[in-house]
């Protein structure tokens, strides 16, 4: 068969069979982490897949000019073509198609195409073009060609799916706005982390002597862009620094605004932080275990409302001390329990209020031990997996009805 199977053992029940199809970034956690909650979750998975995406860099330049958007959807059309052309076997073989992370133009492309075999079509974008290009990072105007283009192909590619995997019900609520489709087609499921690598057990610290036992340790990793507000971790460790406090702050990552935030860092003379560029994520639960707490996002952005983001679910599971902003996602992700010290977005002074809380070790077991907890109950591979099951049932239930292209 042409597709590449994650699972060859047959039971001997037949297990519901979920191929994953496209332009998909197969390396990106979300895609990792839905793939084993499929899994725990009873299904044999197999990939027709091909790679052209080379990362986050890659798909943000597709957005910096309509060269580069011609040249990128060229090699889009290019590689679905050969997929499609080998796609026989498994599309017979399969139940389900899933259309990974990010994966909106392989919802448009391989729908109709599942359809003609009555297959059923799952999407799991994570996130839209439109709140990423658009709202979000705002490299593209909304009124411009490519930002009217990204808004028409979201809203097709969510039309085009019987089953939509949101991570929050708050994405689920804005995506349903955004493309005009029923809530009753969402199922929410957290993202979860590579349970394997993010650990506690394996990154035990406690035994460790400190150099500066005087010091907080903070970190924070990400992606630079408006979501995170990184600018405002540079000025509550300013305001601490002032009076004194002793910290160690360490901020991972590139991207959008990280020649901003290190330049005010520059501006205001902050001398505990230290800048680094991407490290492997291998090395990121190292990194968890060093800290006494990990930043989550501080942005005012409306996207930073509706997500929580990998680095919250993977401290979590770490049972790290977590200081992240005030949002409807996360009082939805913490349920009745405090996971996290939540502070409002974009607000300096309540983020060093917040680290000063946690200068007490006893703040931070307490906070990483209910994190942990919190994690196993509704995060991990197991709790996804039982969310997933009644999807999975009803695989093998018959052909469902095409998604109504009517719904406006």
């Amino acid at each position: 068969m042409a597709a590449e199977r994650s699972e060859t053992t047959q039971t001997a029940s037949r297990r519901p069979r979920v191929l994953r199809v496209g332009l998909f970034d197969a390396c990106y956690a979300r895609n990792r982490t839905t793939l084993a909650a499929l899994v725990a979750g009873g299904a044999e998975v197999a990939d027709l897949h091909a790679a052209i995406l080379e990362g986050l860099n890659d798909r943000l330049r597709v957005a910096r000019g309509k060269r580069a958007s011609l040249a990128f959807a060229g090699r889009v059309l290019v590689s679905e073509a050969g997929l499609l052309a080998r796609a026989l076997p498994a599309l017979r073989w399969a139940d389900a198609i899933l259309c990974g992370y990010p994966g909106q133009w392989d919802a448009v492309v391989w729908a109709p195409v599942s359809r003609s075999f009555r297959r059923r079509v799952v999407f799991d974008p994570l996130v839209t073009l439109t709140e990423t290009f658009v709202e979000d990072r705002r490299v593209l105007a909304p009124e411009s060609l490519q930002g009217r283009l990204v808004r028409w192909l979201d809203r097709r590619a969510l039309r085009s799916a019987d089953v939509i995997l949101a991570d929050t019900p708050q994405q689920a609520a804005y995506w349903a706005t955004l493309a005009a489709v029923s809530l009753d087609r969402f199922v929410v499921v957290p993202v979860g982390v590579d349970e394997p690598l993010f650990d506690p057990v394996q990154y035990d610290m406690s035994a460790v002597t400190r150099a500066d036992p005087d010091h907080l340790r903070v970190l924070f990793y990400g992606t630079y862009s408006p979501l995170h507000g990184a600018a405002t971790i540079v000025e509550a460790v300013h305001r601490l620094e002032r009076v004194g406090e002793r910290l160690a702050v360490v901020m991972i990552g590139t991207g959008q605004c990280r020649q901003t935030v290190q330049r005010r860092a520059a501006e205001l003379g902050v001398e505990c932080i230290s800048f680094i560029d991407w490290v492997p994520e291998e090395e990121l639960p190292r990194w968890i275990a060093w800290s006494d707490v990990v930043l989550g996002i501080f942005g005012a952005t409306a996207k930073a409302a509706r997500v929580v983001p990998n680095k919250v679910y993977q401290a979590m599971a770490m049972g790290a001390a977590i200081v992240t902003r005030d949002s409807p996602a996360m009082r939805w992700l913490a349920g009745d329990g405090t996971i996290a010290l939540l502070v409002p977005p974009e607000d300096p002074d309540a983020l060093a209020g917040a680290l000063r809380t946690l200068r007490r070790p006893e703040a931070r077991r307490l906070l990483g031990r209910t994190a942990r907890a919190r994690f196993e109950r509704v995060a991990s591979t197991a709790a996804r997996a039982r969310i997933l099951r009644p999807v999975l049932e009803q695989l093998d239930a018959g052909w469902l009805a095409p998604a109504r292209e009517s719904e406006s």
